[in-house]
């Protein structure tokens, strides 16, 4: 019984793997046809808008020295007034720095008052002088800066035309970092005149 069973089950499925085909193939025979349905054809508008706007807009520029940290905006991003644009990274004295450069002025003036009362050169005292001095240059080249995030902001609303600046760029002061144009760029869409 098993083996008439197994049997069947092989028949059923050589029969079904050839049937198949044959029912998923469309014939005459049936008198049935499909409906051809027409496809729409679409005409686009003839003259597309243009995507550049006709005035050059204004510079963004950078108030501060420093390093491009991170940039957030693109080409063709619309901006708001006050949005954030870019972070930049700029070096500060630090307090030890500041003190350094203090002392290294004050020790160059009494430098410069020995050296004019004084100014045999086997003066140990001059010596001395110098000696204090490329000490406290030497201390100034070793102290690490403070660092700083300062920002640049949109100046207006509009569209960013242009980028100027690329992360790690450093930047001087009223350096553009980008180009604004106020009037907004026109849809690039095209348009559909007429479907048939």
């Amino acid at each position: 019984m098993k083996k008439l069973l197994g049997v069947g089950l092989v028949l059923l499925v050589a029969l079904g793997s050839f049937l198949l085909p044959l029912w998923l193939t469309p014939t005459d025979e049936s008198g049935v046809t499909m409906p051809i349905v027409p496809t729409a054809h679409f005409t686009p508008n003839a003259t597309p808008p243009t995507a550049t706007p006709t005035d050059k807009g204004q510079a963004v520029r950078t108030e501060y020295a420093g390093r491009v940290w991170e940039v957030y905006f693109h080409e063709g991003q619309r901006v708001s007034k006050g949005q954030l644009l870019m972070k930049l990274v700029e070096k500060l004295p630090s307090v030890t720095q500041q003190q350094l450069k203090a002392r290294l002025s004050q020790q160059q003036r009494a430098y410069d008052a020995l050296l004019a009362t004084h100014p045999a050169a086997d003066n140990p005292a001059l010596a001395t002088a110098r000696e204090q001095l490329e000490n406290t240059r030497q201390q100034l080249a070793r102290a690490v800066p403070m660092l700083s995030f300062v920002f640049v902001t949109a100046p207006a609303n509009g569209i960013i035309t242009a980028k100027h600046v690329a992360l790690g760029d450093y930047l001087a002061p009223q350096t553009a970092v980008a180009q604004l144009s106020s009037q907004l760029l026109s849809d690039t869409t095209l348009l559909l005149s007429s479907v048939d």
